[in-house]
Parts: C-alpha cells; structure tokens; sequence
C-alpha cells in the first residue's frame, strides 16, 4: 500500500525538493512517512475550512502549495494560528506536505503551467533555479566503524538521489597521525606514529539537514578529531526555475492579453498598468508574486509581465520602462495552475487525489 514515503518520492520526481529556495519550508512537514495512505486532498493553504474537508473526505494527507510551517517554532500551542491547525492535524494523524517555490521553478510546474494557459511558446525560466545548496560530506573512518557512520548519516538525511535513498561511496585506505601530549587519541599512542586501515566514506547531503548530518557523523565516528570535509556542489538545471518567459503565440495588444488573463482565471477583476494599446510579443509570467523579477522581466525585452502581485513601485518601475503590468492575484493565478497540475500527480500515485473545493482566497472582490 502507498506510504507517505511513497508520495514524497513522486512529488520530489515532479517538482524536486532541491528546487526549493533556501528560504522555503518543503517536504514533510508534519507526519510519518511509513503511515499508509488512501487519500490525498490538494490545497493552496492549511486552513481551517481545508482540515474539515479533509475529515470529510477522510484524507490522510494534505498536499498544500503554502507551508504551515515556514519558520522554527518555539513552542506548539493552540494560542496560534498555525499551532492550532497543526495540532488538529496530528491529533487527528493527518500529515501534511508542502510543495512551494520548488512547484513553482519545475519543469511542468505552476509557472510553466500559467504560461501554457497564457499562450506562451517556447517558454523558458526568467531566473535560474537556485534552489537549496548541497554539499558532498566525505568522513575518514576506522574499518570498523563504517557501518555506525553510514546509518548515522543516512538516518539524518543524506544520502538521497532522486528516488533513491542511502546513496554513499566508500574506498579503503590508509590514515596516518602522531597524537600530541594534550591528546587523548582513541586509536594510536601519544607520541608515536600510527597508521590505521580507513575507509572514505562520501555521500551527498541537502543544505538543509547538512548540520544534522555532520552532527550524526562526529557522533558515530571514534576520533577525538573527526576527519571530516565538506565541498560544496552545483548542478546546473536546465529549465528549471522562478517565472517564465517567451513568445505569444499571437501578438496582442496589452488590453487583450489583460482580457485574455481575465478569462483564463475566471476572475471578476484584475489590475493592469500600462499603454492598453502597447503590442505584446514577449510576455513574462509569475504565479503568486512576481516580487524580485521586475529586473529579470526588463532584460528578457518582455512587453508585459503577467503575475499574482508586486508591490506598487515594482510596478511603477515597469511601467516607466515600457513594461505593462498585468495582476491576477496571488490566489487566482496560484489556484488555477494548482488545478491544471494536479491531474499530473494523481497519475503518478496509486491514491484518491482530489482538489480542494472549500478553500477561497482570503482576498475578495466586493
């Protein structure tokens, strides 16, 4: 049967962890990964309105875009928001997940999405993925302590490729070292030369568990000075992500793509900024909000740039260069790509995936 593991795996395959920015809040959030699953019920948000429907719909987990959790908590109470949903879930043994900028900046993903649904060819990202570092961690062991340092490192986190987990290396070898007369060397005399039969052990580790990591290691390992190196790594990543930006498949004046927009998110308003007459070739596109692209929309020559929300001098500053500006919404133009994509994931998994139908934007037209 489908575990929590399980849906981590396809989520990460369609939108990976690593993509996230380093500021985000991904995965796991609450739950175990060995618990079974039935149900899965997609949403935007953790909100109250979404755990009642997840009761209803007798949902194990929740899969929302926002993070319940986003920062370090000092303490789980009902006395916040984000205390008492969480609170609610784990009495009630739901989990939840959280797929944020890494479903944004994926190949496929909401930005991708939008841009589709927008009439955008050939779209490629306005800004590279950064996403979370990663490190190679490489420890010099005793022969007999390998196996205590592999559990330790994997059981902290790394290790993990892909939908493979546990991944490491390890090669024979000879350390040398002359302990001093303040040392107190578990292996060898204070004052001679020894020579121990090592093993490398090396593995890859995400930025985000790499203090954990290398706590475990010094732990398990039996020297008094851990040998222990950290080299940081880049992958680049084609076509992945923040933002999109290419071709329509038809030139539009700005007034018509905004009508265009309007449509595709059935919504009853939006804000533009701009020469409503202004002919649109390249278009640039953000779900949620396009904050931090306005440069990146600038140099890729776009002649408008389609998003959730900026604030009000980012926009000014596009308009005076010639840039119209297009406002969907950060609920709206999240929603509807969320939407589109889900039918992606619920052919991965072998579990009832639904969309949340009771959520709304806190945000609302009168």
């Amino acid at each position: 049967m489908t575990t929590i593991a399980d849906i981590l795996a396809a989520v990460d395959r369609l939108a990976p962890f690593r993509l996230a920015e380093a500021w985000d809040n991904v995965g796991l959030v609450l739950g175990d990964p060995a618990r079974q699953v039935r149900r899965l019920l997609v949403s935007l948000d953790v909100t109250e309105a979404v755990c009642d429907e997840a009761d209803r719909a007798g949902a194990e987990v929740i899969l929302a875009h926002h993070p319940l959790i986003f920062t370090g908590l000092e303490r789980l109470t009902t006395h916040t928001p984000t205390g008492r949903l969480a609170l609610r879930l784990a009495g009630a043994g739901r989990a939840v997940i959280a797929a944020h900028t890494n479903l944004d900046a994926a190949e496929g993903g909401l930005c991708d999405i939008l841009a589709g649904l927008m009439g955008v060819d050939d779209a490629k990202p306005l800004e590279a993925a950064s996403g979370t570092p990663r490190y190679k961690v490489v420890v010099f062991v005793p022969e007999a302590d390998l196996a205590a340092v592999q559990a330790a490192a994997f059981g902290a986190g790394a290790g993990r490729i892909g939908d493979y987990t546990e991944c490491g290396f390890s090669a024979a070898g000879a350390g040398t070292f002359l302990p001093g007369e303040g040392a107190e060397p578990a292996v060898g005399t204070k004052g001679e030369r020894s020579r121990v039969a090592e093993r490398r052990f090396e593995t890859l580790v995400d930025g985000r568990c790499l203090g954990a990591v290398l706590a475990a290691v010094a732990r398990a390992q039996p020297y008094e000075e851990p040998a222990i190196d950290v080299y940081p790594l880049h992958a680049p990543r084609a076509g992945a992500g923040q933002g999109r930006v290419g071709r329509l498949s038809d030139c539009r004046t700005l007034a018509q793509l905004a009508d265009n927009v309007k449509e595709t998110l059935d919504a009853r308003a939006i804000h533009v900024a701009g020469d409503p007459e202004t002919v649109v070739e390249t278009v640039g596109v953000c779900t949620g909000s396009g904050g931090g692209l306005a440069g990146a929309v600038a140099e890729a020559g776009c002649q408008a740039f389609v998003t959730g929300e900026l604030k009000y001098h980012e926009v000014q500053d596009l308009a005076a260069r010639g840039v119209g500006v297009i406002l969907g919404g950060h609920y709206r133009t999240e929603r509807v790509a969320l939407e589109a994509w889900v039918p992606r994931l619920a052919a991965a998994l072998d579990v009832e995936v639904r969309m949340s139908e009771s959520e709304r934007g806190v945000i609302q037209m009168r």
